[in-house]
């Protein structure tokens, strides 16, 4: 039986394009086919992988060339089907990405081989109610939120666990995964939380009150918002795409997804080298 790797590649870095041609010569010759995202394969006159279930089912794992917004696209197409994700970087951060194209050969071998591990991700869920009509439904690896497109302020009555929590006056609320507490909730004051921890964080953006401070809370907790805005400018957002316009009086419901994100792991001391390295943690910036 042929072993397939699935390859997404960032849309419009041409550095990412270019590599995944060596990329697919390399597994070429260890007899192993490839499947591209639709664009790619049309730049480079591949076969495409089908956006679907089964499509995504068939391959062994998944390739993605960018930063880690390329990641965040392969988690909701790939997760129903339970395909891990090995993550290159060639973005500007990388705090996903597991790999660098200067390592991706000798990692690879290891994948191949199996001598790797996979590491199980949570993903969050949001919907969009208006009177009492389902609008629309996503999930993501990072994170969902409600804020206004033009950084005015929001009345946003939040409730957990059925009950009134807070009436947040801010530009918007993030609630992120652990995975996503290093990305939007971590610039808007939130803390950083390893990703295998099950909880998820409730971050206000900008608050106009002093009271108001980031939440950590289980991950089998369910997240309502409700917006109060003048006008149409608050948005709904997953993982930062596909904006969908608020109304007042709208509710978003944010739980924990259904599906997991599999992310192939080489090194189980990843997510704290990257906070050292990333953030400079714990070292002193005026020397």
């Amino acid at each position: 039986m042929e072993r397939i790797v699935g390859i997404i590649v960032h849309p419009t870095r041409s550095e990412a394009t270019a590599f995944a041609t060596e990329v697919i010569a390399w597994l070429g010759k260890r007899g192993i086919g490839v499947r591209l995202d639709s664009d790619t394969a049309f730049r480079l006159n591949q076969p495409p992988l089908e956006y679907s279930p089964e499509a995504w089912g068939a391959v062994e794992f998944i390739l993605t060339l960018g930063g880690d917004g390329t990641i965040l696209t392969a988690a909701r197409l790939a997760s129903p089907a339970g395909t891990p994700i090995l993550g290159v970087h060639m973005g500007r951060f990388g705090f996903i990405a597991e790999t660098h194209p200067n390592t991706l050969f000798r990692h690879l071998e290891r994948v191949l081989n199996g001598q790797m591990r996979i590491e199980e991700r949570m993903m969050v869920r949001g919907e969009v109610w208006r009177k009492g009509e389902r609008l629309m439904e996503r999930i993501g690896l990072n994170d969902a939120l409600v804020k206004n497109r033009h950084a005015q302020m929001l009345q946003l009555k939040t409730s957990l666990g059925g009950a009134p929590f807070a009436t947040y006056p801010a530009d918007g609320v993030i609630v992120a995964t652990p995975t996503g507490s290093t990305a939007y909730s971590l610039s808007a004051g939130g803390p950083l939380v390893a990703p295998t921890v099950r909880a998820m964080i409730v971050t206000p953006i900008c608050p106009h009150t002093l009271s108001a401070r980031p939440m950590v809370v289980p991950d089998d907790e369910i997240i309502e918002i409700e917006v109060e805005a003048e006008g149409e400018d608050a948005i709904f957002e997953v993982d930062g795409a596909d904006a969908f316009p608020l109304r007042s009086g709208d509710r978003v419901v944010i739980r924990r997804a259904d599906y997991m994100t599999r992310l192939i792991v080489l090194d189980h001391a990843t997510f704290y080298r990257k906070v050292r390295d990333r953030y400079l943690y714990g070292e002193r910036l005026n020397e």
